[in-house]
């Protein structure tokens, strides 16, 4: 085996779970781990390398877009792993065809040894052949059968009522039992009546957003966070607060009144899945407890309404060309363009919910984002000429780089021929062994000398190609930064966001690394 470590891959997924799930406990990520560490531990080939766990818990093998064996095969890439162990060829992967690849053809190419234990396959002691490939057909087909069945009976779940999986609507909670699936959860189920209280009270989603957050009451990610038993993290900042969105959402849902809503997703293929059309829908009312009446859902439903109709507004026939970008540089969250008659100005949507009020005029926002640009047209203009100059530099750098590289593929691939030559000669008896194995190892040293020089020059060409890379970037920046005033199409191009702290102080951020 070649230097590195040896990789234990373990996955498990709900698809190994039958029906009556009694495949769980073989196939459970501990039991892996206890086959793979008692295999190495008796192999002393094996344990006298150093071991690495890479895991896939949770997840289909019908695809490789899988976190753990993207990671490992990463590291194979890389020439970091002497050996990959496994329970058996499904827990690398159920697609006969990829597994095939990579068993018969990838590992083999860049020296790696795969060993499935359950299934006596070691590629160090026997090729991959028709048995192997065999097993992998039998698996995937397996995966897919076992996948449509799976399906089915999810189905079956649904038009039932029953649980098939996926997180309980906020003020719900799952009970012990599986018929159990909506059970009142005291402390959410109070916010949710609160904000359907709002809305019937006139409230728009804004302003109940605005209220929630006054008052402190922790959103639906913060809940989950914060709930017993869970592993839900927070993907940013803004989960903190609640915004329109999330009200409207709480307040159409028919679950609230108690009607079961399923088959809202489809998954079209493993990695893909798409929203149903309503009319897909499975509803079932009168499933569970609502936590609001029917009269009151659907006098919440008409702030739904007057909001889409104030929102059908005409669309601006100037848009700011800063729209989309300015951001509050104290929640995060987009601000939003207010045409007053007398001023235009930039404000938090979130108001009260945020606490900073911020704001900011729209004509000085835009007139010191265009100073900041001019700036930078001026030193990119000063540079120019030492770009270009710099630019033919590398043009003929790159010229003669690629020619260098066509001679030493060219003296390796007659290295190669050479070599070849050479034994059909020693083997007809046109020259002697002593005289093959000297010319021979001659040629092989000569054939290894010409390939480290490829690399380094492969390595250097791509250094130079970022160098081109970025000298084109900046001397296309000059001609983009020629506008004659703010425009869409620079702003785009050049700027990430605009984070407004107030009147005094705005950062910009972007698109790359700037020096004004």
């Amino acid at each position: 085996m070649n230097d590195g470590y040896v990789a234990t891959y373990l996955r498990l997924s709900d698809d190994d779970e039958d029906l009556r799930g009694e495949k769980r406990e073989s196939d459970s990520i501990l039991n892996q781990r206890r086959v793979l560490e008692n295999y190495i531990s008796n192999h002393d080939e094996l344990s006298q390398y150093p071991v690495r766990e890479f895991v896939d818990d949770g997840v289909s093998g019908v695809s490789f877009n899988r976190p753990g064996i993207q990671s490992l095969l990463s590291e194979v890439k890389g020439k970091k792993v002497a050996c990959i162990v496994v329970k058996d060829l499904s827990r690398f992967g159920r697609n006969y065809i990829e597994v095939g690849d990579y068993i018969e053809q990838i590992f083999p190419f860049l020296g790696v040894r795969f060993i499935a234990v359950s299934d006596n396959f070691d590629s160090f002691k026997s090729p991959a052949g028709l048995d192997i490939g065999f097993r992998n057909l039998m698996h995937d087909l397996y995966s897919r059968d076992l996948s449509k069945k799976i399906k089915s009976v999810k189905k079956l779940m649904q038009e039932k009522g029953a649980y098939s999986g996926g997180d309980v609507p906020y003020g719900y909670m799952r009970g012990n039992e599986k018929e159990d699936v909506y059970v009142i959860d005291p402390e959410a189920a109070q916010i949710v009546r609160k904000i359907f209280l709002y809305a019937a009270g006139g409230d728009t989603t804004l302003q109940i957003a605005g209220k929630l957050n006054k008052e402190t009451i922790p959103t639906l990610g913060v809940y989950k966070n914060q709930s017993v038993n869970t592993n839900y993290e927070l993907k940013n900042q803004k989960s903190n607060l609640w915004n329109a969105s999330q009200v409207g959402i709480i307040i159409r849902n028919e679950v609230y009144i108690g009607t079961f809503i399923g088959r809202k997703l489809s998954t079209v293929r493993p990695w893909e899945i798409k929203r149903n059309e309503e009319s897909e829908y499975i509803k079932i009312e009168g499933h569970h407890e609502g936590l609001v009446t029917e009269e009151l859902f659907r006098e919440a439903q008409k702030v739904i309404r007057v909001r889409k109709k104030r929102e059908t507004y005409k669309k601006e026939e100037n848009p700011s060309p800063l729209k989309g970008k300015v951001k509050c540089g104290c929640c995060g969250y987009s601000m939003s363009l207010k045409r007053a008659v007398k001023k235009q100005y930039y404000y938090c949507r979130m108001g009260s919910g945020c606490g900073s009020y911020l704001k900011i005029g729209l004509e000085p926002l835009e007139k010191a984002v265009w100073g900041v640009l001019q700036k930078l047209a001026e030193a990119y203009h000063e540079e120019e000429k030492a770009c270009q100059s710099k630019k033919v530099q590398i043009l003929s750098v790159v010229s003669k780089m690629k020619e260098r590289k066509r001679i030493l593929e060219i003296q390796a691939e007659h290295c190669k021929t050479n070599r070849l030559d050479l034994y059909y000669q020693w083997k007809e008896g046109w020259i002697a062994k002593e005289e093959y194995a000297t010319k021979k190892n001659e040629l092989t040293k000569q054939e290894a000398e010409s390939r480290r020089e490829l690399e380094l020059l492969d390595q250097q060409m791509a250094e130079t190609v970022l160098v081109q890379n970025s000298l084109e970037e900046r001397m296309g920046m000059v001609a983009l930064l020629d506008a004659e005033g703010l425009t869409k199409e620079l702003v785009d191009k050049l700027i990430e966001r605009i984070d407004v702290y107030g009147d005094d102080r705005v950062e910009i951020k972007w698109k790359f690394n700037v020096q004004v």
